[in-house]
């Protein structure tokens, strides 16, 4: 391989690792993330019908989000998603809004 191939085959491979670099591995992380975050929120959704299933009564409310949170918590554990108290709180309070108003 002569000298001018040799140097062109490196611009080549050094724009193609840049582009990679700038376009597709934020992509990907977007993605990846994309489909965590909507894992998590059909895990919150089956939780809190879940809870609605099991524990029946009046004024159970506290209780059944205590087990939502439990049951999440683990999952999320499981799967190494953290995400903050406050923000699964609000989570839990979108899928019973959701819940009520289908």
């Amino acid at each position: 391989m002569n000298e001018i191939t040799f140097n062109i085959l490196k611009i080549v491979i050094s724009v193609s690792a840049a582009l990679i670099s700038a376009y597709v591995i934020p992509l990907l992380k977007a993605k990846i993330a994309e489909s965590r975050d909507r894992r998590l929120l059909e895990m919150v959704e089956l939780a809190v019908k879940a809870a609605e299933q099991t524990i029946k009564g009046a004024g159970t409310g506290a209780l059944k989000k205590e087990e939502v949170i439990t049951f999440v918590t683990k999952w999320m554990v499981s799967h190494g998603i953290m995400i903050s108290e406050e923000q699964l709180d609000q989570l839990i309070e979108a899928a019973v809004y959701a819940m009520n108003n289908q």
